[in-house]
C-alpha cells in the first residue's frame, strides 16, 4: 500500500505481522495538501476524530469543493489514482489497504464480481464496517503476531462487508443449515492434528468443501462457535490434560499449541476455563 506522502509515519502498522490481504495502518494527518497518489491497494479510510474536520476535494470535474469528515464516517477509493486532497483541519484516521488480488480471489468464492463494480464512495456510514476497521486496528496495535484464524476471519469479514455497500445481494442460492457431520468431523479432525500450528481460514476451509463465506455461517450454526473459538478452545482443552505434568513449564505447554507467549496463553486460558494457568494447576496438584 503507498503511504501517504510529505505526512509523518504511521502511528503504527500491520506491516511485519504476517496479516494476508490486508494492511491496516493509522494516522494523525496535520492541515495540508495531499498530490494525487499512486496507490496499488484499495483503500478505506474511517475518521475516528471527535470533530467534523474540513477541507477540499475535487468533484467529477476536477475542481476543488469543500467537504466535511464526520466522526464515524468512511470514504472509498479502489486501487489506482487517488485524487490530491487539501485538509483544513486535523484528521485522526484508521487507513485499510486491501489487496486487490486478495479481493479477486474472494470475489470467484461468492460466484459474482463485486470488485469490478467498486468505485469511489464518501461519506459511508456503515457501524459494522467501522466496528471491524477499529478490531483490526486493536490487532495491529498490539504489535505481535496474531492468530491466523482470527485474523483471517476479520479480514474476510471485512472484505465481504466492503464488496456488499451499495449492493443488494442475496443469498437464497447458498447452502443454508448447519455443516453436515460428516464434514463437520473432518475439519475438527484437521484442527486436531494441528494444534501446534496456526490454522489458516482458507485451509480449514477447504476440509469442509464450500468457501470461506459458506464455511463460516454454516460451522457457526453447527457449533455455534467461530472457528477461531472452536480451535481455541481444542487448544485449551489439551493444555488442560498436560497442566497435570509437573514437570512441565506452563510456558513450554503454551508455546507446544501455537501461542506465541506466556501471557497470550494465559489470557486465553482465563477466557476459556475461568481462572489462569497457575491457579489451575495449583487448584489440580
Amino acid at each position: 500500500m503507498c503511504r501517504y506522502q510529505s505526512l509523518p509515519q504511521p502511528l503504527f502498522s500491520s506491516t511485519g505481522l504476517g496479516w494476508r490481504g490486508l494492511v491496516v495502518e493509522r494516522y494523525e494527518v496535520p492541515p495540508c495538501e495531499l498530490p494525487d497518489l499512486s496507490v496499488t491497494h484499495h483503500i478505506v479510510e474511517f475518521a475516528s476524530q471527535q470533530h467534523v474536520s474540513l477541507g477540499e476535494r475535487p468533484d467529477w470535474r476536477g475542481h476543488l469543493r469543500p467537504f466535511s469528515k464526520y466522526p464515524g464516517t468512511c470514504c472509498f477509493s479502489p486501487a489506482g489514482i487517488r485524487p490530491k486532497l487539501r485538509l483544513f483541519t486535523q484528521t485522526n484516521v484508521i487507513v485499510c489497504g486491501l489487496d486487490p488480488e486478495f479481493g479477486e480471489e474472494v470475489s470467484k468464492e461468492l460466484d459474482s464480481n463485486p470488485v469490478a463494480q467498486l468505485r469511489v464512495q464518501t461519506d459511508i456510514r456503515d457501524e459494522s464496517l467501522g466496528y471491524l476497521m477499529r478490531l483490526l486496528e486493536n490487532a495491529a496495535k498490539s504489535g505481535e503476531p496474531s492468530d491466523n484464524l482470527y485474523i483471517d476471519h476479520l479480514i474476510y469479514a471485512f472484505t465481504l462487508r466492503l464488496f456488499s455497500l451499495g449492493e443488494d445481494r442475496q443469498f437464497t442460492d447458498l447452502p443454508q443449515g448447519a455443516l453436515p457431520t460428516h464434514k463437520l468431523r473432518r475439519v475438527i479432525e484437521r484442527m486436531n492434528a494441528d494444534l501446534s500450528i496456526d490454522l489458516d481460514l482458507k485451509t480449514i476451509a477447504a476440509e469442509s468443501g464450500y468457501s470461506r463465506d459458506h464455511f463460516l455461517r454454516m460451522f457457526r450454526a453447527a457449533t455455534e462457535r467461530t472457528p477461531h473459538q472452536y480451535f481455541l478452545r481444542l487448544r485449551i482443552e489439551k493444555a488442560q490434560s498436560l497442566m497435570k505434568k509437573r514437570s512441565l513449564r506452563i510456558i513450554d505447554i503454551a508455546e507446544s499449541f501455537g501461542f506465541t507467549s506466556q501471557s497470550q496463553f494465559s489470557r486465553v486460558f482465563r477466557r476459556v476455563i475461568g481462572v489462569t494457568p497457575r491457579q489451575y494447576r495449583r487448584d489440580i496438584l
